[in-house]
């Protein structure tokens, strides 16, 4: 991680501000190894490898988080499948150079600030995020549960030589502090997320009153047998929504959904907080 992000990190019990103890770091200042102290909590939060973790030993709810803890799946995750996905799920061509794009678009990131790839796995949409920010002062930030997929990520974003800070924690309890975002993207992690509510609260709690939510999901089949595997599916942690489903959950969180693109089961959504006034 980067000290761009220390203004921002706090407990994510008490959502105190944390101090910085022990840091260790590289010619490109890099924080490799250092504590998070949090003095209310009289907790320390570890940074090793890079990486802050905010979390103990992995707690995996669901069969698809599981398979997210295993080096092979962080392995093979962009090797293997990531870059075809978009393309065997909408039936239609959807390489990276038409979806980054697409989520860069939606996101704005020439705003410059904070932005947050929450369920980065490999870092894809974190790595997007910093290779289109502006001239104005900004920087992206990688959060995941999956050790293995963060310790991916960093690779990735190194052998890149992106700027990138990445955080071990989890969704529904971000380390950040409220309305200190300008964005916050979530791909088809979303559809795996376990408990949606809490991951929109926290969402909606640390983007700014100008802040922007893209989200890249996964559709509920409209087909019956594409509903009976999606009902398979879901034994293993995976739910699929419809649009319209997906929108009024923004909306009991406080988002106003100003922008939906579906191409087959693909979902792009672009909501803001409802007392933006762009979403009047």
């Amino acid at each position: 991680m980067y000290s761009d992000l220390l203004p921002a990190l706090v407990c994510p019990a008490c959502h105190q501000p944390l101090t910085l103890a022990h840091d260790v770091r590289d010619a490109q200042g890099e924080i490799l190894a250092g504590q998070l102290a949090c003095a209310r909590c009289s907790v320390y939060y570890p940074i090793y490898e890079g990486i802050a973790d905010f979390l103990d030993t992995p707690r995996p709810l669901t069969p698809a988080q599981v398979t997210n803890e295993w080096p092979f799946t962080a392995w093979v995750y962009e090797r293997g499948w990531r870059p075809f996905a978009l393309t065997l799920l909408s039936r239609e061509p959807f390489p990276y150079r038409r979806e980054l794009p697409l989520m860069a678009d939606l996101m704005q990131t020439q705003r410059g600030g904070l932005y947050l790839d929450v369920a980065c796995s490999n870092g894809l949409y974190a790595r997007a995020l910093a290779r289109t920010l502006g001239a104005a002062p900004g920087h992206v930030v990688g959060i995941d549960h999956s050790l293995p997929m963060l310790l991916q990520a960093r690779r990735f974003a190194r052998e890149a030589g992106l700027r990138i800070s990445y955080v071990r924690a989890e969704a529904q309890g971000l380390p950040i502090a409220a309305e200190r975002v300008a964005g916050v993207a979530i791909g088809g992690s979303l559809n795996e997320i376990g408990d949606l509510d809490a991951c929109l609260e926290e969402a909606r709690r640390v983007l700014q009153p100008a802040g922007r939510f893209v989200t890249m999901t996964l559709a509920r089949a409209a087909t019956r047998p594409g509903q009976l595997f999606q009902s398979l599916m879901a034994t293993g942690g995976i739910t699929f929504w419809s649009a319209s489903v997906l929108v009024a959950q923004f909306a009991a969180h406080g988002f106003h959904t100003v922008e939906q693109r579906q191409y087959g089961l693909v979902m792009f959504h672009l909501a803001l907080p409802a007392n933006n006034a762009l979403a009047v």
